[in-house]
């Protein structure tokens, strides 16, 4: 027996028969994204940054594609998004964005 505390929320939708397949896809793609990125850490350091920003990126758009085919947005879709987002904004601070850069020649700061 599976768990079925959203699966209410798969009325309607191309998953309203196969929340195990949309639980599955979910484990894979976004689960997966993230274990590629943890592998892309320990053996491609120099490729951490990419790693990391692309599970950000995937996990952000799997909360907005769920959003839309379930058409709700509830609390686990925040957590989840959320975090996808702090991981996405800890990549962009990694790589510097908040470090002063260096003005063009011939513009004023």
């Amino acid at each position: 027996m599976s768990p079925r505390m959203f699966a209410q929320l798969l009325d309607g939708t191309p998953f309203m028969r196969w929340h195990v397949l949309a639980a599955a896809l979910l484990g894979v793609i976004v689960g997966g994204a993230q274990w590629v990125a943890l592998a892309v850490h320990h053996w491609r350091p120099e490729w951490l940054a990419l790693g990391y920003a692309v599970a950000g990126l995937v996990m952000l758009g799997w909360i907005a594609g769920e959003c839309l085919v379930v058409g709700s947005f509830i609390w686990p879709h925040a957590l989840w998004g959320g975090l996808g987002a702090l991981q996405l904004a800890g990549t962009t601070i990694y790589l510097g964005v908040l470090e002063p850069h260096p003005v063009a020649p011939g513009r004023r700061p």
